[in-house]
C-alpha cells in the first residue's frame, strides 16, 4: 500500500521539515542516482530524454523499491496467517473479560491479548510495514521533483541535467508540476487519469487483501485499523495527489498497479489458513 503525504506549494519552494529532510538526505541521493542511471539507459534505448525517459525512470524506481520490499510483504502475509491462528484464543480472553469495564480489568485484557499476539508472532499492524518503508523514498522523490526549480539536485541530478528533469513531461504534463496548478487541459487530463488509476488501484488492492484475511476481531487492539485503512487510504491519497508533483502521483499509480498484481499472486500462493482449508475441503 503506497502511502506518504508530502504537501507542495505549486509556485514556491517545496514544504519541508528540516530534521526529516536531513535524515532522508542519503535516500534522496540514492533516489537521484537511480533516476539518472535509469534515464541514461532509457535514453540510449531511444526514449525521449525530456519526456518518456524521465517518466519511465520513475517506473523503474517503483519496480526496484517494490522488489526490495518483497521480504516485508512475506512477513506481512505470515503475520496475517499467525493472526488467523491466534484468533480463537483472543476471543476466549475477550469473553473472559466481557462486562468488566474497570481500568484494572481493561489493562489486564490488553496485556493478555498482547502476550498472545507476541507468542504467535502476530501483529495487527504488520500490514502497514511495506507502506511505511516506502515513506522515506516517496519523501525523497518529492524533494527531488519539487526542488528542481529551487535547489536543483543533491546527488548526480545537478546542473543541466536538473534543468532537463525539471522540464520533463508525461504526455505534455510536467512531472515537476502539480494537478492543482495544471496550466493546460492536457496536463489536467493526465493528472486526473493518474489520480483515478492511483485511487482505483489502491482500493482494488485493499479489497483483494481483505479477501485473503480472516475476519478481524474488533476487540483486538488496533485491529480496526486493518479494516478502515483500505477504505480511507485511497481517499487520502486522492486528495494528496492534487498537491504533490505529478512524478510522485506517477510513482503512486504505478505502485498501486503493482500492489494489485502482487496481491493476486499472494492470494493464490499464500492463502490464509482458513481459506486454504476451504480449498482443500473442496478438492476432497
Amino acid at each position: 500500500m503506497p502511502f506518504a503525504v508530502p504537501v507542495a506549494v505549486p509556485l514556491g519552494a517545496p514544504v519541508t521539515v528540516p530534521v526529516v529532510s536531513t535524515l532522508v538526505h542519503p535516500i534522496r541521493v540514492l533516489v537521484e542516482h537511480v533516476l539518472v542511471a535509469s534515464h541514461d539507459v532509457l535514453t540510449d534505448l531511444g526514449l525521449d530524454p525530456v519526456g518518456a525517459a524521465w517518466s519511465f525512470a520513475v517506473v523503474v524506481l517503483v519496480v526496484l523499491v517494490r522488489v526490495v520490499l518483497l521480504p516485508l510483504v512475506v512477513r506481512q502475509v505470515r503475520g496475517a496467517h499467525a493472526m488467523a491462528l491466534v484468533q480463537p484464543r483472543l476471543q476466549q480472553v475477550q469473553a473472559r473479560y466481557r462486562g468488566r469495564t474497570d481500568p484494572a480489568s481493561r489493562r489486564a485484557l490488553v496485556a493478555e491479548q498482547q502476550a498472545l499476539l507476541g507468542e504467535a508472532g502476530a501483529s495487527p499492524l504488520a500490514g502497514c510495514l511495506p507502506a511505511l518503508a516506502q515513506a522515506p523514498v516517496l519523501y525523497a522523490l518529492y524533494l527531488t521533483l519539487a526542488g528542481l526549480g529551487h535547489d536543483g539536485g543533491v546527488g548526480p541530478l545537478t546542473g543541466a541535467l536538473a534543468q532537463q528533469a525539471g522540464a520533463a513531461t508525461l504526455w505534455g504534463a510536467p512531472l515537476a508540476g502539480t494537478l492543482g496548478a495544471a496550466a493546460s487541459t492536457g496536463a489536467l487530463v493526465v493528472g486526473i487519469t493518474l489520480a483515478v488509476v492511483l485511487c482505483g488501484g489502491q482500493a482494488l488492492a485493499g479489497w483483494l487483501a481483505t479477501r485473503n484475511r480472516p475476519p478481524v476481531d474488533p476487540g483486538v487492539p488496533m485491529a480496526r485499523l486493518t479494516t478502515t485503512l483500505p477504505v480511507v487510504l485511497p481517499l487520502v491519497m486522492g486528495v494528496a495527489a492534487v498537491h504533490v508533483p505529478l512524478g510522485v502521483v506517477l510513482y503512486w499509480a504505478t505502485s498501486a498497479l503493482w500492489s494489485v498484481g502482487q496481491q493476486l499472486v499472494v492470494n493464490r500462493v499464500l492463502p490464509h489458513p482458513g481459506r486454504a482449508g476451504r480449498r482443500a475441503g473442496r478438492r476432497v
